[in-house]
């Protein structure tokens, strides 16, 4: 019980002992004073009665009619005249009989009780005998009880009155102490609200310490992230370029080729910048100023092209040598050009370097060697013939017609408009290999063969369908969950187009809305590059989702977590360890630092943290050592009808 309802039954209970007991003190004292007031009048009655009876003439007949007409004319209960010997001469009672709206429960303990008046009748100098005279106490009663009714009724109404005062001067009070119950509440979103104290002593004690406890919490929470995001730079960045370096990218390249979908079209780009006329020996903080330059111009001409691929990774290689990693990518030529003339404009001074660029796509057989390798002989070729122009590798300058693109276009329209889609599942398991959830890629029908999302992705991407496509796939899976019965749990990674589509994620919002039950196995995942990137609409889209109680995570994380402003206030419940980190977790003491940390405060934000990109099964001591929640398996379930 809240401590308001506490409050509101401490008035309502002392309100209602206030006016029972005012009620029973009104009727003892009224009682009191009735029964002195009657006995006054009985025996003035009774002094008068036989000062009248000593005057007549002591006849029993005639002294019965004077008492008999005394009796009917006055409210009587009893008049009784005895003899000296005690032989009665006259009696005349009556039934006391109560009003008929004075209820029996009030005469039966609030009744005065009376004592009969008595007085002696003489007969000339001696005693002829005794009267007793009782009076009516029916009317008293009467009278009593509409006295206390209107007692009871203006007590009633003060209660009330002073009740609504009493609301209002709680509701005043217990402001302050909603508030504070609020941000105690926030404190297990981890989310550090800071109150105005109030004027109550107790209350403000309270609220200067949970405000100290708020920014102390933020400050420490702060300070790690800070650490966390410098210890990650100093082992994983150049210093000079402010990009990913060699090992790093290495060990990026590594995890998309093991465990990445490798059917889509992924590119590695080398760009390379020859030595001029003594560039790299120009002086540091000139030389520094204009690598970021030309970094910062590669990445906005990415950002511009953001619509061509999925996800991008850039890197210092060797000191005038850098690659870019795009994944899901559609029209590499358009890309290459983009980015080759981006290097140009930065280099467009008399005695800057010459620019030279290499595109190889990462074919399903090749090693990170083969890919560096590939890349690193074409665009030696492009140096040694001075090629002005990109040299793309022949698979992706292929020409692809209109007929092709229409055919596209149809296979994707007729898999949403017939819900013709089937998910590739993959267990996410905890520490102990129990079923966290699975992780749920679409699959379509191409050409009468199943492909996995990174097959059509960019298709699908560059006609404007994939948020629909993405849409088909949650609307089934939520058509499972209702058909079967199960309760597994799905993730579901969502496109950044998908989370920008306002009627697509209307018509999410409903289909989860009317699908409660479902809507509680459902996990939705963004990439932590579309987080960073879009943080608003991750947030809205965090917390709309979290109001329907599903599930969110963030998944290959790791490179800007500590980017995303105030991540604890939304609500994650998940995040997933880019493949990267795994793919030389046995050896690289710099990663163990690094995924401690990250799952420490992870763990201080309420977050789980599963690793993706895990083949080996005897890594799990050294998981728990390091804080990892559990692994993404990497044993493919296509069938839609899972053991539960």
């Amino acid at each position: 019980m809240s401590i308001t309802r506490e409050l509101w039954l401490a008035i309502v209970v002392v309100v209602l002992v206030a006016i029972a007991g005012s009620v029973t003190i009104h009727g003892i004292t009224t009682k009191q004073y009735v029964e002195e007031q009657l006995y006054a009048k009985n025996l003035d009655n009774a002094s008068m009665l036989a000062l009248t009876l000593s005057g007549l003439e002591k006849d029993p007949v005639s002294l019965d009619l004077f008492i008999m007409s005394q009796f009917d004319i006055g409210h009587y209960a009893s008049i009784v005249l005895k003899k000296a010997d005690g032989e009665i001469v006259s009696a005349h009672t009556h039934e006391v009989v109560l009003d008929e709206n004075t209820p029996r429960w009030f005469a039966e303990n609030f009744s005065p009780y009376v004592e009969p008046g008595i007085a002696q009748v003489s007969q000339g100098w001696g005693q002829y005998g005794t009267v007793y005279v009782e009076t009516d106490t029916s009317f008293a009663v009467a009278s009593m009880w509409r006295a206390t009714h209107r007692l009871i009724f203006g007590l009633s109404l003060v209660g009330i009155f002073s009740g609504l005062i009493g609301g209002w001067a709680l509701r005043f009070i217990m402001r302050p102490l909603d508030s504070v119950v609020d941000q105690a509440e926030s404190f297990q979103e981890m989310q550090f609200v800071q109150l105005p104290e109030p004027r109550t002593l107790e209350l403000k004690r309270v609220v200067r310490a949970m405000n100290f406890l708020a920014a102390n919490s933020k400050k420490i929470m702060e300070e790690e992230n800070t650490r966390l995001d410098l210890m990650r730079y100093k082992t994983q960045f150049d210093d000079e370029a402010g990009v990913a370096n060699r090992d790093y990218f290495i060990s990026i390249l590594k995890g998309q080729l093991a465990f990445r979908d490798t059917e889509g079209v992924n590119c590695l780009f080398f760009v390379r910048f020859t030595e001029g006329e003594g560039f790299l020996r120009t002086p540091a903080n000139i030389r520094k100023r204009r690598i970021r330059d030309f970094v910062d111009e590669i990445n906005d001409c990415l950002s511009l092209h953001h619509h061509l691929f999925t996800d991008s990774r850039i890197a210092r290689m060797q000191k005038n040598e850098f690659a870019i990693l795009l994944t899901e990518t559609h029209d590499a030529v358009a890309i290459s050009e983009a980015v080759h003339g981006s290097c140009l404009s930065v280099f467009s001074r008399e005695g800057d370097p010459k620019v030279f660029q290499s595109v190889v796509k990462l074919r399903p057989e090749d090693s990170f060697s083969d890919v560096l390798m590939r890349a690193d002989t074409m665009i030696d070729e492009a140096e040694m013939v001075d090629m002005e122009d990109p040299f793309i590798e022949a698979p992706l300058k292929e020409f692809i017609s209109l007929v092709e693109e229409k055919r596209w276009e149809q296979d994707l329209k007729r898999a949403i408009e017939e819900c013709d889609v089937e998910t590739f599942n993959f267990p996410v398991l905890d520490i102990d290999r129990n079923l966290v959830h699975y992780q749920s890629w679409a699959g379509v029908t191409i050409d009468g063969e199943l492909r996995k999302s990174g097959y059509y992705t960019h298709w699908a991407r560059y006609l404007g369908l994939l948020p629909q496509l993405e849409l088909t796939t949650v609307t089934s899976l939520i058509n499972y969950i209702n058909r079967t019965g199960t309760h597994s749990k799905f993730a579901f990674l969502c496109s950044e187009q998908f989370m920008l589509d306002p009627e697509i994620l209307a018509q999410l919002y409903f289909q989860i809305g009317t699908n409660e039950k479902a809507a509680k196995q459902l996990c939705f995942e963004v990439r932590e590059s579309t987080a960073t990137r879009f943080p608003d609409e991750f947030r809205d889209f965090c917390n709309t989702l979290k109001a329907k109680e599903c599930m969110i995570g963030l998944k290959r994380v790791g490179e800007s977590f500590s980017q995303l402003l105030n991540v604890q206030e939304m609500g994650l419940d998940y995040v997933k360890i880019d493949s990267a980190f795994m793919a030389d977790i046995d050896f690289n003491p710099a990663n163990h630092a690094f995924i401690r940390g990250f799952c420490s405060l992870a763990h201080t934000f309420g977050i789980n943290v599963y690793a993706d990109g895990v083949k080996r099964a005897d890594h799990q001591d050294l998981f728990i050592e390091l804080g990892i929640d559990g692994v993404v398996s990497h044993i493919e379930v296509i069938e839609h009808l899972l053991d539960d």
